[in-house]
């Protein structure tokens, strides 16, 4: 089979561009070369061809061949028997996330499905890639360890080579820190990190080292690539993530070392990424293994690439020993929290929402809330719940590990598409009937029995109202809105502002004619009455003023707590054996409010 040979050049970095030429065989009078309009991970047609300019044709030697667009991602050229076509275009890479080209004087971080054009009849065929860069730049990528440059990288084909993202710096903004893991390992971080703090980046170095092993031993010791390459791009408010078979690429804020919290969120966020290199990579649904680049790949199946990643992601930093039971309890929390103040979960079931993933998660809008909820949000809980379930109704003889071994022996490892239907895989993993979480809570829109299976080891689950914003022997009250300053940005289904008419985009201005001016304005005149008292609301909508009555309602629960009970009897003894440590008596172990999320 013909090879597929690619050059990139970014002598004009600067100018945040790369010019890509591609030389191959063409098989035939004419070849069609076409540019991914999505990327595995990530799940939006993004038509990658608009970052492509100047396209132009050759032959063998040199003439120039003729070349035109079938669609937007498609160009037809007229080889004219031309034994060898050469295609040369220029990229236009500014735009700094995980899933889009970013280059400039600095760095170039090369996305492949965003970089790399190719003949549609030659997808199959291997592929080369020299890189040509600025003196002083040093490359990072999954195809190869060394980190020299210029370098020519290989792939196995064009899908191995879209799932390759390429990184290369200059010296001055890109360092390389070795990670002491099981298996070759490297942190490649780019961009200036603020001064300060406890956290350096040797210590992330190490931490990376314990859940590169944890994560391994989960996985019964397969190890599927031969090193691993995580990339580091830091950047302000900047956060993000994409997994790939033997690297990722993952985008932070420069201050996590500021702050415990931040810098644990860092390790999250590259433990997700890695998990992904067995669940998601390799354990797949069919249409995420065998796909269209130009179209989306529907599946039911996201909640298990990102609900089971989303539970190991924390849960491997508490067994790793990088967090404590409290810190692992407070993003358990934090998520429910989350979780409660959809409304949307009611509407979405985790299938429907993995489907639905094209058009809603990745498109979202002012009513989102009130019909969608996150596969990865209720997915990581309800993997978190079911792990306890599986625990408490074995007594401790299986956990969800053995439903994640099982699913990469049998079709992770073999290089095979899992069912849409894992149900039986999940009961064969653990030897129970798990019929009714998977219609209620995977199938049906349930919540996941969080309280429930917190109190078999020992925990309670306390919700109420924030005390901060509740008058002394007053009940909280809502609006049932979200804002922005005092703009609505969302009405939520169910509540006092939808059913007094609202819309997001108001902009409130008054209660009672007294001016709101914020958000905390807004909250205090509100919060000075009871539910059932009813309001007159002063809004301009389109640059007309609206008053409307509105009917003030009791509150959903804005504080919540895990905390140890008491006298947990033989729950205390599961707990030890979940979390690696002693029960924590009446202890409150996390707590947080919710308050800032809505009016």
């Amino acid at each position: 089979m013909t090879s597929l040979r690619y050059t990139v050049n970014l002598d004009a970095a600067d100018r945040h561009l790369a010019e890509v030429t591609l030389r191959f065989s063409p098989p035939g009078d004419t070849a069609d070369v076409t540019m991914p309009a999505w990327c595995p991970g990530s799940y939006l047609i993004r038509d990658y061809a608009r970052f492509v300019r100047d396209l132009r044709a050759a032959n063998e030697a040199g003439a120039a061949l003729p070349v035109h667009k079938t669609d937007k991602s498609t160009w037809r050229i007229e080889t004219g028997g031309a034994r060898e076509v050469s295609v040369t275009y220029t990229l236009y890479g500014h735009d700094l996330t995980v899933r889009t080209n970013h280059v400039d004087g600095t760095h170039a971080f090369l996305h492949g499905p965003a970089t790399f054009l190719y003949p549609a009849a030659l997808r199959g065929a291997p592929v080369e890639v020299a890189i040509r860069a600025p003196a002083g730049w040093t490359l990072a990528t999954g195809m190869r360890w060394e980190e020299s440059l210029p370098a020519t990288v290989t792939a196995a084909n064009i899908d191995e080579l879209c799932d390759q993202p390429i990184h290369a710096g200059h010296g001055a903004v890109t360092r390389q820190l070795a990670v002491p893991a099981k298996v070759p390992t490297r942190l490649v971080i780019w961009g200036d990190r603020s001064p300060g703090g406890v956290f350096t980046e040797t210590r992330l170095a190490e931490d990376l080292g314990a859940i590169v092993d944890d994560h391994i031993a989960r996985m019964g010791g397969d190890i599927p690539f031969p090193h691993y390459t995580f990339v580091l791009m830091l950047s302000h408010e900047a956060y993000g993530g994409l997994e790939h078979r033997a690297s990722s690429i993952n985008l932070y804020h420069p201050h996590f070392a500021a702050s415990r919290k931040a810098y644990e969120g860092l390790l999250e966020l590259l433990s997700h990424e890695l998990f992904h290199a067995w669940n998601g990579k390799r354990i797949a649904p069919k249409p995420l293994l065998d796909f269209d680049y130009s179209r989306e790949a529907y599946t039911p199946c996201l909640w298990v690439m990102e609900g089971l990643t989303s539970h190991y992601d924390r849960f491997a930093l508490r067994t790793s020993g990088r967090v404590t039971a409290k810190s692992f309890l407070d993003k358990v929390l934090d998520d429910w929290a989350r979780l409660m103040a959809t409304p949307g979960r009611a509407k979405q079931s985790l299938e429907q929402s993995s489907f639905d993933a094209w058009i809603k998660l990745y498109k979202p809008d002012e009513s989102n809330v009130n019909t969608t909820v996150s596969y990865y949000l209720k997915g990581g809980l309800a993997m978190f719940a079911l792990d306890l379930q599986i625990r408490r109704r074995t007594e401790g003889a299986r956990t969800l590990d053995d439903v994640l071994r099982l699913l990469w022996t049998r079709y992770g490892a073999r290089g095979e598409a899992h069912p849409d239907d894992l149900q039986p895989v999940f009961e064969e993993a653990t030897g129970l009937s798990l019929g009714e979480v998977f219609d209620r809570v995977i199938r049906g829109t349930d919540d996941p029995d969080l309280a429930e299976e917190l109190r078999h080891v020992g925990l309670e689950l306390r919700t109420s109202a924030d005390p901060a914003q509740v008058a002394d022997g007053a009940s909280a009250v809502w609006l049932g809105a979200t804002v922005s300053g005092n703009k609505l940005t969302g009405v939520l289904d169910g509540g006092p502002a939808q059913a007094a008419g609202l819309s997001p985009g108001d902009e409130l201005i008054a209660i009672d004619g007294f001016r709101t001016a914020g958000e905390a304005e807004i909250r205090n005149l509100a919060g000075a009455r009871k539910a059932g008292d009813e309001v007159a609301v002063s809004v301009f909508r389109r640059h007309r003023l609206v008053t409307t009555p509105l009917v003030l309602a009791a509150a959903p629960p804005t504080r919540y707590e895990i905390a140890g009970i008491a006298d947990a009897g033989p729950a205390a003894a599961r707990y030890q054996a979940w979390l690696g440590e002693p029960h924590p008596g009446a202890a409150v172990l996390a707590t947080i409010t919710t308050t800032a999320r809505w009016v």
